[in-house]
């Protein structure tokens, strides 16, 4: 099942890990009734092949968010869904990314930005990223919902802070949440122009916080492969000491903007702008 580009390993029962290049991370599903994909990655390698070699219900995608590392696999699926929020920043994306284009910068480009760590695929043709069309999903997560894939029951989190619709998704049976880019450990990045407002990623990792009873593994998108649920109340105590002025900035660059690093022992959040106690009390 493993490749030159993809490792692929069962981390918990019918819940297998899919290592994107050594970028970024997906979780397929082995539902009775559907096969849940969580994330496509960058959409170099084969994943619809791998998807069906490990389960035969027809897959359905769910994008925690649509950052090209992430959802740039869709192509290869009927089916895909996210919230409203990420279609239309998905959208907007597409959009740009295609005047880039029609400009003379290459799709090839943009994929070098994100810098995989493996060899590309002797079958890919880097000219081709980013051609494929957008695949219109078929469902839309509000806050809240669920769906049954036949043996795993998925609970939707809506949760605004890497990006405006980011979504975690809670399996109670299991003790599981699968977080995306936000909830990990490693930088969060919560500098982009499509990230939630500081106060609003604050609430956000509130009420995740809230959920740390509940689950036993956070599944994120990069960084540690499993991180005990206690993270998420480590990760918003860490936060609230930010908001107190307890823990100090650093500047830091990164190809997608620079902002200020909050360092919450080796983790933690990167925000645009400094964070202090008479904007943010």
């Amino acid at each position: 099942m493993n490749s030159s580009w993809y490792d692929v390993d069962e981390i918990l029962p019918g819940i297998w890990r899919v290592n994107d290049g050594d970028l970024d991370t997906s979780y397929v599903l082995c539902g009775s009734v559907r096969t849940g994909v969580i994330d496509t990655g960058l959409g170099v390698g084969d994943l619809a092949a791998i998807v069906a070699g490990l389960n035969s219900a027809p897959p359905l995608v769910i994008n925690t968010h649509t950052h090209p590392d992430h959802a740039s696999g869709n192509y290869q699926f009927a089916d895909v869904s996210m919230t409203a929020e990420e279609w239309t920043l998905a959208r907007a994306w597409d959009a740009t990314a295609r005047k880039l284009r029609a400009e003379g910068q290459a799709g090839a480009d943009a994929l070098e930005m994100m810098r995989p760590q493996r060899p590309l695929p002797a079958t890919f043709d880097p000219a081709t990223y980013g051609t494929h069309p957008l695949t219109e999903p078929v469902r839309l997560w509000s806050d809240g919902e669920t769906i049954d894939l036949g043996g795993f029951s998925l609970e939707a989190i809506v949760a605004p802070a890497h990006t405006l619709g980011g979504l975690c998704l809670l399996d109670r049976q299991r003790r599981v949440m699968f977080t995306g880019d936000t909830v990990l450990q490693g930088t969060i990045w919560l500098h982009l122009d499509h990230a939630a407002a500081p106060d609003v990623a604050l609430a956000t990792y509130e009420r995740l916080a809230g959920y740390a009873d509940a689950v036993d593994w956070l599944l994120p998108a990069h960084g540690t492969r499993m991180l005990p649920g206690s993270f998420l109340t480590d990760l918003y105590d860490g936060l609230c000491r930010v908001w107190d002025g307890a823990i100090g900035p650093v500047f830091m660059s990164t190809f997608a903007g620079d902002g200020w690093y909050y360092d919450l022992g080796g983790y933690g959040p990167l925000f645009a702008q400094r964070i202090d106690d008479a904007e943010h009390a």
